[in-house]
């Protein structure tokens, strides 16, 4: 296959491998070995968990660049465009960044077969080693222990939150996917928990890695005093802090978590009060409890499993929405379905589903017999999300609020469309 363009080269990595995911770190570890890679001497963040990676990490970004320091991150999945999932400070690599990463990668791989996820992954830690960065943040793709991201000795390690999530890959349990996401702790590191679920599983496992443990409600805290939030940490805590309104305790967790990962890796990194402040008025992420004024107010976010799926709630609650809003959804075929329904039954009276451009999707029919098992009779069958959004635009009358969720793969096609309806 002649590849010149990143379309072309993401096609190939796709085809290379049969196995869509394959946990294992033998193959990636032995490339990774071959890479001449220039980290960060310290502050190289690594950031696992099962909702709350991409927020956490935004703001550890936002806080380190408040002091000066140059950042790299790698992402995944995108919404849009697959350059999103790697940055230097915030920004976007380009189209021959990528090329001539992936290019090297293909160079040295020789017969070791790569998933997807794997040749993109050592392709960002080749791109961000050429940027001379002062930090870098690293999402873990899927679990922790055996995810391709957990080739690098990080600094800190941080867990964001566990939930019942990927269990075919990653157990049945609580505690089992613990054990998963708890296997990213790093000998004489700190691994920062931002959970109380089945901490006796992370201590264990930070036990076994030699690993320092610091964890929430334990070693650091965040609590409401006088209409504001307090932050303490092991030896700092920051107060008067004046949280958005429209968020709900996933956020304030991950905030949480954030400040402690800073204070383990050097307090000096820190924000004042007043920099905190500051940087969370003007906090936003793409794709997560995302407003965006149309012919309708529309509300994105990428919560795709029950956790989430309550927390966009509780966000969704500090609007005061009344019934009657209209909600675009689609999922993967793994993911609990029921159960995240369940979550905004009640504030929901018009349902439209899509079938997403991927295989791993529910079709609009499979969704429509699951919604009506659930007592959901108002659902309108979509081929597409762009057929989805465009129905609901012309819908008359035009519902006041829009939520889609559900899905990466839904979401981004969602902030694409309005970008360019407004446009016109």
């Amino acid at each position: 296959m002649i590849k010149s363009s990143l379309s072309d080269w993401l096609e190939y990595q796709q085809g290379l491998n049969a196995i869509e995911i394959d946990l294992s770190l033998e193959r990636v570890k032995k490339l990774f070995d071959k890479l001449d890679l220039k980290f960060p001497e310290k502050n190289v963040f690594l950031i696992a968990g099962t909702n709350g990676k991409g927020t956490t990490l935004a703001l550890i970004e936002n806080f380190l660049m408040l002091k000066g320091m140059k950042t790299g991150a790698y992402t995944s999945p995108h919404l849009i465009d697959y350059n999103e999932r790697i940055t230097i400070d915030k920004k976007k690599v380009s189209d021959e960044q990528l090329i001539e990463s992936f290019e090297y990668i293909e160079s040295i791989r020789e017969d070791i077969p790569l998933t997807y996820f794997e040749f993109g992954t050592l392709a960002a830690f080749s791109l961000l080693s050429k940027h001379n960065c002062d930090a870098f943040l690293i999402e873990v793709g899927l679990g922790g222990r055996l995810d391709a991201t957990n080739v690098v000795d990080s600094d800190v390690s941080v867990i964001t939150n566990i939930d019942l999530d990927h269990q075919e890959w990653l157990g049945e349990s609580i505690e089992e996917i613990a054990f998963e996401k708890a296997g990213i702790a790093k000998k004489n590191k700190p691994l920062i928990y931002g959970d109380n679920k089945a901490q006796s599983v992370v201590q264990e496992q930070a036990r076994f890695k030699g690993s320092m443990l610091i964890a929430r409600d334990k070693d650091f805290y965040i609590i409401e005093a006088n209409n504001c939030f307090e932050w303490k940490g092991i030896n700092h805590s920051i107060e008067k802090i004046k949280l958005p309104s429209h968020w709900a305790s996933g956020e304030v967790n991950n905030l949480a978590t954030a400040l402690s990962a800073l204070e383990a890796s050097d307090a000096a990194l820190l924000p004042t009060e007043k920099e905190l402040n500051n940087a969370l008025e003007s906090f936003s992420l793409p794709g997560r409890f995302e407003l965006i004024e149309s012919k309708s107010r529309w509300i994105l976010d990428v919560a795709h499993n029950p956790g989430a799926a309550k927390n966009f709630r509780d966000r969704l609650n500090t609007m005061k929405l009344e019934t009657g809003n209209t909600m675009i959804i689609s999922m993967m075929r793994d993911k609990n379905l029921e159960d995240f329904i369940g979550v905004f039954k009640d504030m929901v009276s018009n349902w439209v589903v899509c079938k997403m451009d991927t295989d791993r999707s529910f079709t609009s029919q499979e969704l429509k017999e699951r919604l009506r098992l659930l007592g959901i009779n108002d659902i309108t069958l979509t081929d597409s999300p762009y057929e989805a959004f465009k129905y609901v635009e012309n819908l008359r009358p035009i519902s006041d609020n829009i939520i889609v969720s559900g899905s990466f793969e839904l979401v981004g096609p969602a902030k694409e469309y309005l970008s360019k309806t407004r446009e016109i």
